[in-house]
């Protein structure tokens, strides 16, 4: 089995390294005027240091307008000499940081090219054509030898590209969930599957598990874990109820919904998975001998009969040595959830694991649909004034050692979180 790098360890940087790079060029300037400025014989003043500074920047943005130039013609030359292909190439650069460039290298244009009488230079604009040539090889070299790709970028672009399998798949889950939720109906109004509340009703009172031991979630939940290698299948965490560390299980008998899909009798499945957690403790009436006090076994009773009457009543014992007193056991409680199979998820694994030979889905790109399918279907529930209240996506880490017990462990969270929200809004 291949390992693979975590999920959330792996997010784009999203442009968070450009502080870091611009400090180190800003370091490296500062360096070297403080080591020409230290070095030079004239006085340091205000005055010296602002003209020095000027005069460094000026050299700096230089070459700003010979690259600015070489870019452009790189890409009419890309586009066939098409303005409208040209344009293509910058639409979603923002329109606001295209003006600023264009007004900047228009200023620095001017600065090179005209004296200090405001008059052209020949010898200034030769320079700059023999620097945009020089540029446009360098610009072209680069695009050959795909210097400028980045993985970084290449995954901004395919996250915002419009078409994906994410999308789809989180469009036909979407309406699963929501033929689920709220019950299917024929044209004329003849209930075919009642809606999920309904349901789980039934549910609890067919199985009894409706009594202060019992805690049962509404809402149900669509597992989406981050792993190497656990998919989150009903096959799977069945499989890991054995496992050291695990105390959670399938219950057997799920709750099911019928539907008709494409004229065709179909059955949904929501799985139901019990664990234990928190620790209760029950009142209940106590009839056995817990305080029985040997000196009421014994044949031979030497004190008086109301000294032992007194000493009963303190004992909360009655003549027969039995006791009536109410006292506390303790019970763990059980919770069951409801959960439904995430499909579309593992079809994205099964994407990953088919051969090259078949398909061309990298880890990468599972990541990145991974992403984009969570964000759709969260999208869709959230805008659903009814679906938004019944489901919830569970996303939580599963990279943890097999016998960790982390699948447990995550779901206890998730139902002591469940169960505070519950307090909240009651």
């Amino acid at each position: 089995m291949r390992k693979y790098s975590k999920i959330y360890k792996i997010k784009p940087r999203e442009k968070r390294g450009r502080f870091w790079v611009l400090s180190f060029f800003a370091g490296i300037f500062a360096i070297q005027m403080g080591c020409s400025l230290c070095c030079s014989s004239e006085p340091i003043q205000f005055e010296t240091v602002f003209s020095y500074l000027i005069s460094q920047l000026s050299y700096l943005v230089l070459p700003l307008v010979p690259l600015h130039l070489a870019i452009y013609l790189l890409h009419f030359r890309k586009a066939n000499y098409d303005l409208k292909t040209f344009n293509k190439f910058f639409a979603r650069i923002n329109m606001k940081t295209k003006a600023g460039v264009s007004v900047l290298v228009m200023s620095i244009f001017l600065l090179i090219v005209l004296d200090d009488e405001s008059k052209l230079e020949n010898g200034k604009l030769l320079d700059l054509v023999i620097q945009s040539i020089a540029a446009a090889v360098a610009v072209m070299l680069f695009d050959c030898l795909k210097i400028q790709r980045n993985a970084v970028e290449d995954e901004g672009v395919v996250a915002r590209a419009k078409h994906h399998v994410a999308p789809g798949l989180a469009v036909a889950y979407f309406r699963y969930i929501e033929n689920v939720v709220k019950g299917a109906y024929e044209e004329d109004g003849t209930e075919i599957s009642k809606p999920h509340e309904e349901a789980l009703h039934e549910y609890i009172k067919e199985n009894e598990i409706g009594s202060v031991r019992d805690w049962v979630s509404k809402k149900i939940l669509i597992l989406f874990p981050e792993s190497d290698q656990i998919r989150g299948t009903v096959q799977e965490i069945a499989k890991r109820e054995k496992e050291d560390g695990e105390n959670h299980c399938l219950t057997l008998d799920p709750i099911t919904h019928k539907y008709f899909s494409s004229g065709q009798p179909r059955t949904s499945v929501l799985n139901v998975i019990k664990i234990k957690d928190n620790e209760i403790k029950i009142p209940y009436s106590c009839s056995e001998g817990c305080f029985r006090n040997p000196l009421l076994k014994s044949k031979s009773i030497d004190c008086d009969q109301i000294q032992m009457h007194n000493r009963e009543s303190l004992l909360g014992v009655t003549p027969s040595g039995l006791c009536e007193k109410i006292h506390e056991r303790k019970e763990w409680q059980n919770n069951y959830v409801i959960f439904a199979e995430n499909r579309p998820l593992n079809t994205l694994y099964q994407m990953v694991d088919a051969p090259d030979s078949q398909i061309s889905f990298t880890r990468k790109d599972f990541e990145v649909q991974f992403k984009l399918y969570y964000a759709e279907l969260k999208r869709l529930i959230e805008e659903d004034d009814v679906c938004k209240n019944k489901v919830e996506l569970f996303l939580y880490h599963d990279y943890e050692h097999k016998k960790s017990g982390n699948f447990s462990k995550n779901l206890k969270n998730k139902i002591l979180e469940m169960k505070m929200r519950d307090q909240k809004d009651n």
